[in-house]
């Protein structure tokens, strides 16, 4: 590991959850993540993909995702803390949990995430360097580590984590089931998982308008039974899906 500032605790805990192959090329950025991609990021196929790597969005984010959020909800769903909090319960976060959150951006959830496990450790994982950056510099803490790493090939080894969120990103990655397996890979026995994603109007699988809206804002639109499905097949039990308006969360459990 090339030091860009000295390891802080929670980025040598943060080195011990890689795979050997992984913990051997990751590098410490000037600001502090841990860069596993250098220069292999996944491919940007959106404009929407393209925003969240811009210094811009990144900095308008803690705004505009529990807006869009909970406009996109119907305006039901909790607020900002109650997000966290719902989110933490449904985690079954404990002081010594390990969580990782995929597609982290700025760290919103990761930061809060770390003041819920004192003894353990909490991990913002993100492909978009300027997310990151922000992530450091808005959500940073004893117990929390950010890690540059691709969601559909997740460089930690087997087994390694407690629980697992990845809220509001599972519709930007380009092969979401991919990564899905890649969060059950790394969820210990018992583990917990959480994703909160998109639902296309009407949860129809032969409803064309996800395909539409896809077209326009550069998202994928998941059917009713499609992730809760895979998700079974994965082997996950105590399998919940909630809905509220054109968003789902998915809460499930690996055996």
């Amino acid at each position: 590991m090339t030091a860009g500032v000295a390891p802080a605790p929670a980025d040598e805990r943060l080195m011990a959850l890689l795979g050997e192959r992984h913990r051997d090329r990751a590098v410490l950025s000037d600001v502090g993540y841990l860069d596993t991609l250098i220069d292999n990021a996944p491919p940007v196929r959106t404009l929407t993909q393209r925003l969240m790597r811009t210094r811009f969005y990144s900095a308008q984010y803690q705004i505009l995702r529990p807006l869009g959020f909970r406009v996109a909800s119907g305006l039901k769903a909790p607020g900002r803390e109650g997000d966290r909090v719902q989110v933490a319960d449904w985690l079954q976060l404990r002081g010594d949990s390990t969580v990782l959150d995929i597609g982290c951006g700025p760290g919103n959830f990761t930061g809060w995430f770390g003041g819920r496990v004192s003894r353990g450790l909490a991990v913002g994982v993100d492909a978009s360097e300027p997310m990151l950056r922000r992530a450091v510099a808005d959500n940073s803490g004893p117990t929390i580590a950010y890690l540059r790493g691709d969601a559909e090939n997740l460089p930690f080894a087997d087994g390694v984590a407690d629980a697992v969120s990845c809220l509001a990103a599972l519709y930007l990655i380009n092969r979401p089931f991919q990564a899905i397996s890649e969060m059950a890979r790394v969820l210990k026995p018992g583990g917990r998982m959480v994703l909160l994603t998109t639902l296309r109007p009407g949860g129809d699988s032969r409803d064309l308008s996800g395909a539409a809206l896809g077209a326009v804002t550069g998202m994928r639109w998941f059917h009713r039974a499609e992730i809760t499905d895979y998700v079974g097949e994965l082997g996950f039990v105590d399998v919940v899906q909630r809905v509220e308006g054109v968003a789902q969360t998915v809460i499930a459990t690996k055996p």
